[in-house]
């Protein structure tokens, strides 16, 4: 367990932050405004404005371009309106050239679950609205819904959210083109959102933002710069919050799960649950959770000197999940809690949310009955617009020890300079170590400073998290230079280097070198990287040159590419050859094709192939095959899932197996 002098310490540390924090990153900014006006008459969300009580509703207008502040030709005029249920917005976005309109998306939610070459989320005409209900503005606390030019909707929910539309809450949008441009409406369940439970009206954070693909153009109403400064989100005044029509909810899914393996049959039932305490808190339960139906995240086998890491795509780990990461814009150190370190269950449970507008909580158990338990817990408090500061404590109970870890963190920003440092301490059978990170950026509008002093001890020990490297202490930079241009054959550049020195704990060399990159990327959608590489690791030498090279970068469904590169891996000759495909044909069908292949004594092979076909926007069929050394596994499956109402899952195979195995299962959730 956690020693009181350990605890002590902690809590100490954590108050001299409060101190800190309440006197450093106050600063004044000028905000928009946008009155609330609710509505007796409710919009048909048919993506067309001329619906009467659009007439009088406020309007946001004149949008910026988020890079450089000027005020952008094609502009875009916001209306919004509300009830006692829902919340109702109205884009319509001009277009000189309207013809020119790029709307491919067709799945739900793929804005903010893809991952693109160039971290840009925006690969088409779309529009977004954001929230920060209880006005912190901290990243965690924002809700973001986005509509494309065809209606399909995306939304990121503030603290995590699970795919059930029950739990998600099942928000619409339409579309419709015009002569001007196009236009869309949306409308979002109040229940979608966490906010302050309060009879008195109150201010809302709020945005509107819009990508247009002709010109690569993201304009703003309120800009919060590239740097993304939330402090300078616009503000939605006297917004009277459905407290008092609030009612505690408790939504049930329980699952029947039957198959066949190797002439065996099988069959298993399990109940998740979620219950909304309060519009700002809640809670999620899970009991025999099934997680054979869950596509897990491939893990690489390349070479590396530490394990690699993968995301958890589990339901109950998505649902609130951000709610348990301290939130570090540099961190060489690795996660404390790290969910795939849990690799089942039997019992979970979880609360999370806010237990004041500036109190944030997360709490997780789980427990398995053979002696397991994990338990998770964090507390987050904002002191101003741009500071912070967590607690968080670890807990790993097995037959054979417990072990316990303790994190401090504080976050501290005043204007583009910024500050942060987070410490934990660990505890248990050959435990008692500490790890430490001490790190200041300045972020301007094209370059990014940053420098890290960070130590881990070789004791230092994390069952439920991921901390890669241990026994070190030393300095980490990041420098990052970026520009875009409007106009000519290249429309943006990056070029980051970063400087490493480690050394270990009798003072010896552990890491040190440099890694490099330069990007451009083209009028025409192609990205062209450059990357170097030069490390003492220890006794061994990595040094390798490559380049990567996609086309068609922002567009997920024509996009080809190739990674190389060559040189030395922990002292060994290797070259690495790693070409990709992502395609979209007969309108619906996906295809996905990515390779591997690593020579570095011997050749290490790894090829994914995923084909989706969407039938509807909640069914669709299709499989993966997942070949790597001579191992093969390939599945296919069919769902219908993601709307309100019982959900079908048919799969052949196992989605996480090594090789191939004769097995069928169909699940079956329900709801209620």
């Amino acid at each position: 367990m956690l020693s009181y002098s350990n605890l002590r310490n902690a809590i100490q540390v954590f108050a001299s932050f409060c101190l800190v924090s309440a006197a450093f990153g106050q600063a004044t900014h000028i905000k928009r405004h946008i009155a609330a006006t609710k509505t007796s008459t409710a919009p048909v969300i048919d993506g067309d404005l001329s619906d009467p009580c659009w007439k009088t509703a406020p309007k946001a207008e004149e949008f910026v371009d988020i890079q450089n502040g000027n005020i952008v030709q094609d502009q875009t005029s916001v209306t919004i309106l509300y009830d006692e249920k829902y919340i109702y917005v109205g884009f319509d976005c001009r277009d000189n050239h309207p013809e020119g309109i790029v709307a491919r998306e067709t799945v739900r939610d793929m804005k903010f679950q893809q991952n693109t070459s160039n971290g840009n989320q925006n690969n088409e005409d779309n529009v977004e609205i954001d929230f920060d209900p209880f006005l912190t503005h901290q990243s965690n606390d924002v809700s973001q819904f986005s509509v494309n030019a065809l209606g399909t909707r995306s939304a990121a929910l503030a603290g995590g959210r699970g795919t059930k539309a029950e739990w998600k809450g099942d928000w619409e949008s339409a579309a419709k083109r015009n002569v001007h441009g196009w236009t869309c409406e949306m409308r979002i369940p109040w229940a979608s959102l966490n906010y302050p439970a309060t009879s008195r009206p109150i201010t809302i954070g709020i945005d509107f933002q819009r990508f247009q693909d002709r010109t690569k153009v993201n304009s703003i109403w309120s800009n919060v710069t590239t740097q993304g400064f939330i402090e300078n989100m616009g503000l939605w005044d006297n917004v009277e919050v459905p407290h008092a029509n609030f009612h505690p909810k408790l939504s049930l899914l329980p699952y029947l799960l039957t198959g066949i393996q190797n002439d065996q049959t099988s069959s298993k039932i399990g109940l998740d649950a979620r219950y909304a305490l309060t519009p700002q808190l809640t809670g999620v339960m899970s009991y025999n959770p099934d997680f054979s139906t869950v596509q897990d995240s491939i893990l690489s086998i390349t070479y590396s000197h530490v394990p690699h890491s993968v995301q958890d795509q589990r339901p109950f780990f998505l649902e609130g999940g951000n709610y348990f990461f301290d939130q570090t814009n540099i961190n060489d150190i690795g996660l404390y809690f790290y969910p795939p370190s849990i690799p089942t269950f039997d019992l979970g449970a979880k609360l999370y949310g806010k237990l004041a507008p500036m109190d944030t909580i997360g709490i997780l158990d789980t427990d398995s009955f053979s002696g397991r338990n994990d338990f998770v817990g964090r507390y987050e408090h904002s002191f101003s617009d741009t500071s912070s500061g967590g607690l968080m404590l670890v807990q790993n109970d097995t037959p054979t020890g417990d072990n316990t870890v303790a994190v401090v963190d504080e976050h501290v920003r005043s204007g583009k300079l910024a500050f942060e440092t987070v410490a934990a301490n660990s505890t248990g059978p050959g435990a008692g170590g500490g790890a430490q990170n001490i790190s200041t950026y300045y972020a301007d509008k094209s370059l990014t400073s940053m420098i890290q002093f960070s130590g881990v001890s070789s004791n230092f020990l994390t069952p439920d998290g991921f901390i890669p490297y241990t026994g070190y202490k030393g300095f980490t930079g990041v420098e990052d230079w970026s520009a875009q241009w409007r106009k000519g054959p290249l429309r943006s550049t990056e070029a980051t280097i970063v400087p490493l020195y480690w050394w270990q704990e009798n003072s010896l060399m552990y890491f040190r070198g440099v890694q490099a990159s330069y990007n451009v990327e083209t009028r025409t959608d192609w990205h062209l990287e450059l990357d170097y590489t030069h490390m003492q690791f220890l006794d061994t030498t990595d040094s390798t040159i490559g380049f990567n090279i996609v086309d068609g970068v922002t567009n997920r469904f024509r996009q080809f590419g190739l990674q190389f590169n060559t040189g030395e891996l922990g002292s060994v000759p290797q070259t690495f050859f790693g070409p990709f495909m992502n395609l979209r044909v007969l309108k619906k069908m996906d295809i996905s094709i990515n390779g591997v292949f690593q020579n570095r004594d011997g050749l290490t092979q790894q090829h994914i192939g995923t084909v989706n076909y969407e039938i509807t926007p909640t069914r669709s069929v299709g499989g993966r095959v997942v070949a790597q050394n001579g191992d093969t596994n390939a599945y296919l499956f069919y769902h219908e899932s993601g709307g309100k109402g019982t959900e079908y899952y048919f799969i052949l195979g196992d989605p996480n197996a090594l090789k191939t195995v004769r097995s069928a299962q169909l699940k079956v959730v329900f709801s209620f």
